[in-house]
C-alpha cells in the first residue's frame, strides 16, 4: 500500500505541473491582480514538488521494514481534508470536480490503509 500511496501522490504532482496548460495561467489567473498570479503559481509549484518528495519517500519507504507510519498518516489526513475542502470551495454539479472528489477519497482510503501495512 505504501507503494500506491507513493505513485497517486506523484500522479497528483503530475496534475499540478498540467495546471498551467489546463486552465490557461497565467493568463487566466491576471483578473485576480499579479500577486494573486505569483502568488497562485508559486503555491502550486511548492505543492507539485511537496507531493513529488512525498511520493518519493513513500515510494523508498515501502522497500523498508519497521518504517513507522507516520507519514501515511499525515497523507491520510491531508487528503481526508482535501476532500472535506472540495466539499466547501467546489461546485461539485459538474462531473469532474467529482470525478477529482473520488480521486481524493480513494487516495485518502490507500494512504490509510498503508498505515496497516
Amino acid at each position: 500500500m505504501l507503494l500506491a500511496a507513493g505513485l497517486l501522490d506523484l500522479g497528483f504532482a503530475l496534475f499540478h505541473a498540467a495546471f498551467w496548460r489546463l486552465f490557461g495561467w497565467p493568463e487566466r489567473l491576471e483578473a485576480s491582480g499579479r500577486l494573486n498570479t505569483a502568488i497562485t503559481q508559486t503555491l502550486n509549484a511548492m505543492l507539485g514538488f511537496v507531493f513529488l518528495v512525498y511520493g518519493a519517500v513513500l515510494i523508498w519507504q515501502s522497500g523498508q521494514a519497521g518504517v513507522p507510519p507516520l507519514l501515511p498518516l499525515a497523507g491520510a489526513a491531508f487528503w481526508s481534508l482535501r476532500l472535506a475542502l472540495q466539499f466547501v470551495w467546489f461546485d461539485l454539479k459538474p462531473w469532474p470536480s467529482k470525478l477529482i472528489a473520488a480521486f481524493f477519497a480513494v487516495t485518502a482510503v490507500v494512504h490509510l490503509l498503508a498505515v496497516w501495512r
